[in-house]
């Protein structure tokens, strides 16, 4: 809108601006309505069409002049409608301050310069944004909308115009084309406004005010909460994820990341980032994975805490069991969601969440149940091409529970085992004298024949590589510059000597070979050691992984009365000190291996944990781990051997 628009033959007039009486402003007529219809006074406004290049002297007092013409058609727009005239009762009220300039001949012919069309146009825009500002102002308090200092900005136009606290509100009969003041009070604030808006206010579209209304409450329009595409957190500040994680989630999945993770690999020192970022991108894939993975955290941190497996179905559950058995079930929900679709029922983060699940699942100690599991996640692998053909640190996962289960039912590995290649020009040395001794008196047996099997003699000589390897790494000497291959190489044969220990109880046919024999109890024996000096297993869990321990004290006590270890009585006191050390939590296994030990140890005349210390170096036995139980055993072992005196 423009000055043209707003006011019908604006190139005729040029208001001056001054303060009338209120009584003078009530009678004016350009007070009236835009929208009334305009007459001029023909004794006070003359037509000018054109304006002169120059303005010339000032003439002598005219004679009236006659009625002007009605406007024509100029490159201008002008209307036909003309002003109202003046009433006679305006004199009597004193002259109006407000007066047309073109009513005398020495302002008329300034009255169409640019300046002068500048200052009419300036004029009828600040009464026209003044007008709505007294209107929107007026909406806006009648609305009583109380706004606070955290309130955000709204996008709504009406919040451009700021309030004015000192001024009166407008009276709501103010509209577009005008308003009746009457009250000299109100004038003179309503001129404050007129003055202050050349500066501080910008000009509005009427249609962005048309547009708007006003109904006693600020409308903001409906849609979503700005909260509700932000993440939780620093975890996922921008929500970029499948799923929202919350504090607590991250906790767990941080535990199951930077620990757990580094568990599986006992030997690794530089792979630690690549099997991160592994688990990272799956987890990032799918949201089943994500669930598994937090159960498996909130599942370890319940089992070291004693709080699973559950005993007492009355005892109260804390926080660590309700997550565990909510992440389960949501695990469990996704991953038969996923086993719906058959191109997912075969992919890598479908088979990394169930094979993590049964992980999870060891926890409730049954190993029937998780023989059932394993059967459908050999199902989902035989959609591949071959177990080879999934990611190594995946298969490593599957291999892990399969080789754990195994260990918990005393049974054979379901899974075939994908062993890495050596490295070529691998020369491995004992760091010390103590870890050269390893297997020397073993190996003395091992070439007797018909005691042992033809595959005993290679697992004995990969557990002894292995056992180097791992003091290498986890002892003090400092020293781990081995290169990546030779790393990746150790830490899957951790898994692969646990899987050979598993399957040689087994003949070619599937037939178990039993364990009341020399080799059977040296094969159950080195199960302890290495799920004790490799993995940190024993004796924390052996409630949970008990078969092996029973195994061996069954068979111990089926052949220590028929003389089997007559000929090697070093090798039965190894058997019983192994057996004694992975008990601790199991006392009834405890009390026999520590009595027998007290029978071998008096039979040979040991009397000292010295003494028993350099037979045991012999076999498979290493202070980092074992001399701490030594010690503690022989003191148990010596008070059965000499009971205090009275």
């Amino acid at each position: 809108m423009d000055a043209k628009d707003l006011l019908p033959g604006y190139e005729q007039t040029l208001p001056v601006l001054s303060r009338p009486s209120a009584a003078a402003w009530a009678a004016d007529p350009i007070h009236t309505p835009y929208a009334a219809p305009i007459h001029f006074d023909p004794n006070s406004v003359q037509t000018v069409t054109e304006a002169p290049t120059a303005p010339p002297p000032p003439p002598p007092p005219p004679p009236p002049p006659p009625p002007p013409p009605p406007p024509t058609a100029s490159s201008r727009k002008t209307t036909t409608r003309v002003r109202k005239p003046r009433k006679n009762n305006n004199a009597s009220t004193g002259k109006s301050t407000l007066f047309w300039v073109n009513s005398d001949q020495q302002t008329a012919a300034a009255g169409t310069t640019d300046e002068t069309l500048k200052r009419i146009r300036s004029h009828v825009m600040s009464e026209h944004n003044r007008k709505k500002r007294m209107e929107s102002t007026e909406q806006y308090n009648k609305s009583k909308w109380k706004h606070s200092s955290s309130q955000p900005p709204t996008t709504n136009p009406g919040a451009l115009v700021p309030a004015q606290p000192t001024r009166p509100s407008i009276s709501s009969s103010a509209s577009l084309s005008g308003s009746q003041i009457s009250e000299e009070r109100e004038l003179e604030q309503v001129d404050e406004l007129v003055t202050s808006t050349a500066v501080g206010y910008p000009a509005m579209q009427s249609a962005s005010w048309e547009d708007c209304s006003f109904g006693g409450t600020m409308a903001y329009p409906a849609g979503p909460s700005a909260w509700s595409y932000v993440g939780q957190g620093a975890n996922d500040p921008f929500n970029t994820g499948h799923t929202q994680l919350t504090d607590r989630m991250m906790r767990h999945l941080r535990v199951f990341l930077w620990d757990l993770t580094q568990e599986a690999h006992p030997l690794q020192t530089r792979y630690k980032p690549k099997l991160q970022a592994h688990w990272a991108s799956l987890i990032q894939r799918d949201p089943a994975i994500l669930h598994a993975t937090i159960c498996m955290a909130t599942s370890n941190d319940a089992m070291r805490a004693g709080e699973l497996p559950i005993r007492d179905p009355k005892q109260k559950r804390s926080q660590l069991v309700i997550d565990t058995f909510h992440h389960r079930g949501e695990t469990i929900r996704l991953v038969n969601e996923g086993l719906s679709d058959p191109v997912k029922a075969s992919s890598d983060v479908l088979i990394a969440a169930v094979s993590t699940l049964l992980t999870i699942e060891i926890a409730s100690g049954n190993p029937d149940y998780l023989k059932i599991h394993l059967a459908g996640l050999r199902q989902m692998i035989a959609l591949r091409k071959n177990f080879d053909d999934v990611p190594s640190d995946v298969r490593f996962q599957i291999s892990w529970t399969d080789i754990r289960v195994a260990c918990m039912a005393h049974a054979k590995p379901i899974f075939p085992f994908v062993r890495y290649t050596r490295p070529a020009r691998l020369s491995l040395i004992p760091p010390n004298d103590d870890v050269a001794l390893l297997s020397t008196s073993l190996f003395a047996l091992l070439k007797i024949p018909g005691i042992f099997g033809e595959t005993m003699p290679q697992i004995v000589y990969d557990l002894l590589e292995l056992s180097w390897y791992a003091e290498w790494i986890k002892g003090n000497t400092g020293y781990k510059e081995f290169n990546e291959e030779t790393e990746d190489y150790f830490n899957t044969e951790v898994l692969h000597v646990e899987y050979q220990l598993h399957t040689d109880r087994y003949t070619e046919t599937g037939q178990v070979k039993g364990d009341n024999s020399i080799e059977g109890c040296t094969r159950l024996a080195l199960l302890l050691f290495h799920n004790s000096a490799i993995w940190n297993f024993y004796p924390m869990v052996g409630q949970l992984l008990p078969k092996p321990i029973q195994a061996l004290r069954i068979a111990l006590e089926a052949t220590i009365p028929s003389g089997l270890f007559a000929l090697c009585r070093d090798l039965l006191l190894w058997l019983l000190f192994m057996g004694a050390a992975c008990s601790l939590t199991m006392p009834s296994e405890r009390a026999f291996f520590v009595s027998e030990l007290a029978n071998a140890a008096r039979l040979q005349g040991i009397h000292s944990w010295q003494e028993a210390r350099s037979i045991l170096l012999g076999f498979f036995y290493v202070d980092r781990i074992h001399l701490p139980m030594l010690r503690q055993i022989w003191d148990e072992c010596h008070l059965q051997v000499e009971p205090p005196a009275v």
